[in-house]
């Protein structure tokens, strides 16, 4: 009778123990959302405009959240069209400089597993995404109440879900760039 309770009292304790790893371990997450950059109206690729921003990405991101720990992009698929290699192209020069992985397992709409995998991250992972897909993700990562969605003209904003108070909090940013729309090459 008496093993009852210490078996009750070594379950609690493990649960206890459990919950505050789980919890101190997202604490530190930061999880960093950026669309593509800039795109032609017709066309799979980056504009001179776009490719321009991700040359300049480097500088903005680095300063603002330091070296990743990850990089996300959508799957590319090969033997498809290369409908999602903005996000790549997008990332590439960040990746470059600092010698990053991009991570391209995930297909776009599969939010169930990309927020999966993006919750067991620790630091700060860079996520590129089509911009009508980032609203969702973010809500399958537990923030409550995005309602609103990202702009269809917008490839300056930074939308980022940090876990410092143990519940997901989104806070948005700006990338504070303008790239000029010439191909100086």
């Amino acid at each position: 009778m008496r093993r009852l309770p210490l078996l009750t009292q070594l379950f609690l304790y493990a649960f206890v123990l459990l919950s505050f790893t789980a919890s101190s371990q997202d604490k530190n997450l930061k999880l960093v959302f950026i669309r593509h950059a800039e795109r032609p109206e017709e066309g799979n690729n980056l504009t001179c405009k776009g490719f321009n921003r991700s040359i300049q990405l480097p500088a903005v991101l680095y300063k603002k959240f330091g070296r990743p720990s990850d990089i996300y992009v959508p799957a590319i698929n090969l033997g498809k069209k290369t409908s999602r290699a903005r996000m790549f192209q997008t990332i590439t020069p960040f990746a470059v400089k600092y010698n990053l992985t991009i991570n391209s397992a995930y297909e776009e709409g599969d939010y169930k597993h990309i927020s999966k995998a993006l919750l067991k991250e620790k630091g700060t992972v860079i996520i590129v995404w089509e911009h009508k897909d980032i609203q969702q993700l973010v809500n399958a990562l537990g923030v409550k109440s995005v309602t609103q969605k990202w702009g269809t003209n917008d490839y300056d904003s930074i939308w980022v879900v940090t876990f410092s108070t143990g519940v997901p909090l989104l806070k948005k940013d700006k990338q504070g760039l303008n790239p000029s729309s010439n191909c100086n090459f």
